[in-house]
């Protein structure tokens, strides 16, 4: 799930595998690893220009939780009114005590003790969708994995059902929703300047509207009537169309940032098979059909976890975006109204100072036996402040159990090597031509979680 985002940049290229490459036009917002913005290489507030825009980039961790944490002084980028036709009435486009009722209403269904006992129903419903990916062809990975969370999302944290027509259909429409809200507030300034793709988003936007409507008619509520969609119907009364928006945000965020960590997953499964070997090891173990549910948890499947937070790290949202309400000053600098602050997630993942070799993709830096160890709420997956992801919770369950599902049935190999995956320009990173072959995987018993094949010598790697 979201809180803001915008386009990324992959990791090296490895000989074998498909390279990642960015618009070199728009380097300086794409690549978080650039010296630009390295934390500690351009001053604590740095002020930048890229065409007629100009932004201030804020490079002191104090600071960017000082910014992101300011509500009352920095409006979010989803409260935006060029925005308006996207967040409706809901909870995503509200600030202030309006924002911070909706969010409490539906706290207490998303919050973790709720959502303990969720993993085997993800890794029943992933099991289901997985049927319907092709076996015996090159599938699209950033559609096949839009398709799969939002799937798992409606399933399991919306108690809902969707047609696998409506299902498809949204898949392939979370691209053009996620960049056409992009372009949407990154032209803010110049409303005369159309936004690229207009129509498309607008058809995207009616699939989307389609599929909340589907979700809204088909839920059916726990037993005790306090899941999310239920006090979303009871709290709007006799106005649905504010549960529909709210169901729509939550929808939307749910596929959004979960379906780019799967789909970069993929890309660093092709790239690496012995952390492939590993994870399926471990979903041997853990997933059976008889695992209690308490053993569907993070925390029991570490191999897992660790490599998703590695994803994460290099290729999850590469910064955050403020406009501040007034003229202020962020620290030293002096920051006129509406301009665009920007707080960079990925020049602090990749920060030397707290990663060993941060361009290097290692997901044993995130090991219970690694020293030192790394603090996972470092990483800032689910932004920070009032509009930290309100699915944090459903999504810490939901990423690691389908990725472990997923493994456990398919084998996932690149198609075409030598093409270069591109980072699309949305709202969260996705790999842009990402093809790969996900073969059913052969019969093979239950295997002890421990060391990929040839891993057995190594000694774990320092963060």
């Amino acid at each position: 799930m979201i809180e803001d985002g915008g386009g990324a940049r992959g990791c090296p290229a490895s000989r074998e595998e498909p390279r990642v490459a960015h618009s070199r036009t728009l380097r300086f917002w794409l690549d978080p690893a650039n010296i630009a913005v390295r934390l500690g290489q351009a001053g604590p507030v740095v002020r930048t220009k890229a065409g007629p825009a100009v932004a201030f980039q804020v490079n002191d961790p104090s600071l960017i939780r000082k910014v992101g944490c300011g509500e009352d002084i920095f409006q979010a980028w989803s409260a935006d009114p060029c925005l308006r036709d996207f967040t409706g009435d809901g909870f995503a486009g509200a600030e202030g005590q309006a924002h911070r009722d909706r969010r409490a209403l539906m706290k207490p269904a998303l919050a973790a003790p709720r959502l303990t006992a969720l993993g085997p129903s993800v890794r029943d419903s992933t099991e289901g969708l997985l049927a319907g990916l092709p076996a015996d062809r090159p599938v699209d990975v950033p559609v096949e994995m839009s398709r799969l969370v939002a799937g798992l999302v409606i399933e399991t944290v919306l108690n809902s059902g969707i047609s696998p027509d409506t299902l498809a259909a949204l898949a392939r429409a979370r691209s053009v929703l996620s960049a056409g809200v992009f372009w949407k507030y990154a032209l803010s300034p110049w409303p005369w300047v159309p936004a690229p793709r207009g129509r498309a988003f607008r058809r995207a936007l009616g699939t989307l509207n389609e599929a909340t409507q589907e979700v809204y008619e088909r839920h059916q509520p726990d037993g005790d009537g306090n899941d999310v969609v239920s006090l979303l119907k009871r709290s709007s009364d006799n106005r649905p169309d504010a549960a529909l928006h709210d169901l729509r945000a939550l929808l939307f965020a749910g596929i959004e940032a979960t379906a780019s960590t799967l789909a970069w997953a993929c890309y660093e499964l092709g790239r690496h098979p012995d952390h492939q070997t590993a994870i399926r090891a471990e979903a041997d173990a853990v997933l059976g059909a008889d695992a209690p549910a308490d053993a569907l948890r993070p925390e029991q499947m570490p191999r897992t976890a660790g490599f998703i937070r590695e994803v994460t790290r290099l290729h999850g949202i590469p910064f955050l975006v403020r406009r501040p309400r007034h003229a202020t000053y962020v620290g030293e600098q002096p920051v006129p109204a509406g301009a665009l602050v920007t707080l960079p997630m990925g020049a602090l993942r990749r920060d030397p100072a707290r990663y060993a070799r941060p361009e290097e993709f290692d997901p044993l830096r995130w090991s219970p036996e690694a020293h030192p160890q790394l603090s996972p709420a470092a990483l800032l997956p689910y932004g920070l402040g009032p509009r930290y992801c309100p699915g944090a919770a459903a999504s810490e369950i939901l990423t690691p159990v389908a990725l472990a599902s997923l493994v456990r049935s398919r084998t996932l190999r690149t198609t075409t090597p030598d093409r270069t995956v591109r980072v699309s320009l949305e709202l969260t990173p996705m790999p842009k031509g990402l093809t790969m072959l996900a073969a059913p995987r052969e019969p093979h018993p239950p295997l002890v979680p421990g060391p990929a094949s040839g891993e057995e010598a190594d000694p774990v790697r320092r963060p």
